[in-house]
Order: structure tokens, then sequence, then C-alpha cells
């Protein structure tokens, strides 16, 4: 069984609300469809139900979510974003730094030493 990761800043339940989705869910909570899945074992991203209880890691209030762009490394990123690699493996719960893919969305941080 997978250990759940911890959350930096911690974490709280949402409870799943008639037309919510994952998107919808993380957009609202300024996360990722990723981080959510990680907390919640969910398997596939399109199947969640009413009532269901799901774990939400807390993002800091001044992140933002940015799609990988064709090219883009984790420090290219850091980069231009003025934060730190560490930042972006510890908020994106990343267990393999080195393989991140275009149109994945990661949660940026301000430079907070991670």
């Amino acid at each position: 069984m997978m250990r759940q990761p911890t959350a930096p800043l911690g974490s709280f339940h949402y409870t799943v609300e008639v037309g919510d989705t994952l998107y919808g869910i993380a957009r609202k909570f300024n996360t990722t469809i990723s981080n959510i899945r990680v907390f919640n074992h969910i398997p596939n991203p399109n199947i969640i139900y009413v009532g269901q209880i799901l774990v939400i890691p807390e993002s800091p209030a001044e992140a933002i979510i940015y799609t990988v762009q064709p090219g883009d490394t984790l420090y290219s990123i850091a980069q231009a974003h003025g934060t730190y690699v560490n930042n972006l493996i510890i908020f994106n719960y990343l267990t393999n730094p080195n393989l991140i893919y275009p149109g994945q969305q990661l949660v940026v941080t301000a430079s907070l030493q991670g």
C-alpha cells in the first residue's frame, strides 16, 4: 500500500458535491488534479462521487499553477518563477524529479526556502 505523503502546509478534508470534478476542485483550492490523486489514491480522475471525502493538500496562497511546456526542466521552471527546485519537488510530491512532461500541471510557489 502506498504511503500518503506529508503536506508541508497541512491538508484539509473536502466533501464532493453535486457537479464537482477533480479539475474544478483543484482550481477551487489552487492545487492540481495530480496532487489530489496522490493524497486520495484515485486511480481514475474521472470517477469521484457525491459525498466522497477528499484530502486536499494546502498550497501556499501565492502559488500559481504552471503547465509544463516542451523542453522545460524543474530547474528552468524554478529559474523563470524565482523559486527553488526543491519547492517544486515538495509541493508537487514528485517521486522522480527528473520525470516531468509537457501538459503536466505543477504548483509553483514563491521563493520559500524549501
